[in-house]
């Protein structure tokens, strides 16, 4: 049994340890750079869903390219009413660091040194940046 339980714990564990990640195989690294700086210096938070939706208050970026780091503070806020529900506000600070991997294909890491006590707010977010980024490549291309 209790074997059973640290098993257990343990995959939940590196579950919740994960990192998102993303890869452009098309793509030179210096490309994939220069997206991930336009992306970070001016993020985009219109989304269909409302609940999705934010105001950058601040928005510090911290850009390396001899590391491959990009180090991005963020404040956001929001006034939120939904249907039957009363206005709610809401006060939302970031630290992230997206890293440019030194692979032979670009890869990129977008991680919260931060510990969140809701995963899937950062995997929101990074789906967010990575959604920009490739944005950003494909306006590159045309």
């Amino acid at each position: 049994m209790i074997r059973c339980v640290v098993l257990t714990s343990f995959v939940l564990i590196l579950a919740g340890c994960s990192v998102p990640t993303k890869r452009w195989p098309n793509e030179t690294k210096d490309f994939v750079w220069t997206a991930m700086v336009a992306a970070a210096n001016a993020p985009d938070y219109f989304s269909d869903d409302p609940r999705k939706r934010w105001i950058v208050i601040e928005n510090d970026v911290d850009a390396n390219p001899q590391f491959g780091r990009i180090v991005i503070r963020r404040k956001l806020s929001r006034s939120l009413k939904l249907p039957r529900q009363r206005e709610q506000i809401d006060h939302r600070e970031w630290l992230f660091v997206i890293r440019l991997k030194s692979q032979e294909v670009p890869t990129v890491t977008f991680d919260d040194p931060e510990t969140q006590l809701v995963p899937a707010r950062i995997l929101d977010e990074a789906t967010r940046y990575f959604s920009q980024v490739d944005t950003l490549l494909q306006k590159s291309i045309e």
